[in-house]
């Protein structure tokens, strides 16, 4: 904010100030305008679209994958069912020999950082494979 500038009287600051009161007021009927004009356009889109569409940054919908159960149960009842454990690598494969769908570009991280995460699953250093806590 700017500083009050010396030299000044009681009258010209007020009169400073009133101005400035004047254009905060007229900017937020301006925002306000702006805002429903912006609404306007998001409810045409969505009429064109679809309900639910969430816009990108290049103005087409962005469609988010949607699992039935979250990636972390699916592990959980993978290594469930191998008490040996297994590598990342064949874990990754036997997500998605699931159907869990995941729009990463790099999986295995997305699954290692799950993985690494959860505090019930442990990663046995000798054979490199990660296996449920006992």
């Amino acid at each position: 904010m700017p500083a009050v500038p010396t030299g000044y009287s009681v009258a010209d600051i007020e009169r400073i100030l009133d101005e400035r009161k004047a254009k905060l007021q007229e900017l937020a009927v301006r925002r306000d305008q702006a805002q429903k004009e912006v609404d306007k356009l998001d409810a045409e889109l969505q009429s064109l679209v679809g309900a639910g569409a969430v816009f990108g940054r290049n103005g087409r919908p962005r469609r988010r994958r949607r699992n039935e159960t979250s990636l972390r149960t699916v592990v959980l009842e993978i290594l469930g069912k191998n008490k040996k454990g297994l590598p990342l690598a064949e874990l990754s494969e036997k997500v998605a020999e699931t159907g869990y769908k995941s729009g990463s570009k790099n999986f295995r991280n997305v699954l290692y950082q799950c993985v690494y995460n959860t505090q019930s699953i442990v990663r046995d250093d000798a054979s490199g494979c990660y296996k449920l806590k006992k």
